[in-house]
């Protein structure tokens, strides 16, 4: 019988509340508003400033509506091939000349060039191992 670890349906359930977590909700509860409830009152209320129901309403947005998730979206510019690891400068160039033109934003040439320099990892790695094989049939000859 295995011991420690991690096993299958062992523990508490993702999202589950503790015991504490469902008495502060329940004492909230009975002893009047929330404070959710509290700021729905008061954005709802027509006698309310509208400067009042304003905060209200940005306070208790991310509560009710979810955010929306970033849309990705293809970028179209031209780069040059990365064949070798010389390659990936002229690349990250590329990019932030597009990024400094205003073809693609900040935001998608930091992708791009993270993007860049894994294949220049990978290419590199690859490097490093055909040399390595190199030396090991040198070295049995």
């Amino acid at each position: 019988m295995p011991s420690g670890g991690y096993r299958i349906g062992a523990g508490r359930p993702k999202g589950s509340i503790n015991l504490k977590s469902i008495e502060l909700i329940t004492n909230a509860s009975n002893a009047g508003m929330t404070p959710m409830e509290y700021m729905l009152d008061v954005m709802r209320d027509d006698n309310a400033s509208k400067k009042e129901r304003a905060w209200a309403a940005e306070k208790a947005a991310p509560y009710i509506h979810a955010r929306p998730a970033p849309i990705q979206q293809k970028i179209n510019i031209e780069l040059p091939e990365i064949e070798t690891c010389k390659d990936v400068p002229v690349v990250i160039a590329a990019i932030m000349r597009a990024v400094s033109e205003g073809e693609i934003s900040p935001s998608e040439g930091q992708s791009l060039c993270g993007i860049a320099e894994q294949c220049r990892k990978a290419i590199e790695t690859d490097e490093l191992l055909q040399r390595i094989e190199a030396l090991e049939k040198g070295m049995n000859k």
